[in-house]
């Protein structure tokens, strides 16, 4: 991966920042950063299962989808916040050994993917009931939202192990 020198020296900078370096070095700092990460990636994945589950038919048939989904979105966007924030101060820690490692390039692009397959896709399928399209339509975006979503959590195991 290519990264501009102006880029790579602002992340150095971000690495050796007091605030930065205390969360990195203490004993619970990263840690506790790395719970609240898993914590938020628990409640998004969630809230993405029961909704993909009611587009596709299964559970909740008697609370429309739109207003599950209004329902669920302050979690959603609540744990994606604190998905972000978090997975933020994790790769400052250490930006060299995330930039070099496949995994989390991956996971980056999967984040993307499913971030805007969420608010793309999936929002318009939302807005609308299920029972205007086939069946089958809403089973593959709720699956394909579902191995979307789940991969970007694979892929963020597979940087711990995988070069």
């Amino acid at each position: 991966m290519v990264v501009t020198v102006p880029l790579l020296s602002l992340l150095q900078w971000f690495s050796t920042w007091a605030p930065i370096v205390s969360i990195r070095d203490s004993k619970y700092g990263m840690p506790a950063v790395q719970s609240v990460h898993l914590m938020g990636l628990t409640i998004l994945l969630a809230t993405i299962l029961v909704l993909d589950l009611r587009l596709a038919g299964v559970g909740m048939m008697d609370l429309s989808l739109s207003r599950l989904a209004r329902q669920l979105k302050p979690w959603t966007i609540g744990a994606m916040t604190l998905v972000i924030l978090s997975g933020i101060l994790i790769f400052w820690a250490t930006p060299g050994k995330y930039l070099g490692s496949n995994p989390f390039r991956i996971k980056m692009a999967l984040l993307s993917l499913a971030i805007l397959f969420h608010f793309g896709v999936l929002r318009r399928f939302v807005a609308s009931e299920p029972c205007s399209r086939p069946r089958l339509v809403n089973v593959i975006v709720a699956c394909l939202s579902l191995t979307l979503w789940f991969s970007v959590g694979w892929a963020g195991r597979a940087i711990a192990f995988v070069p």
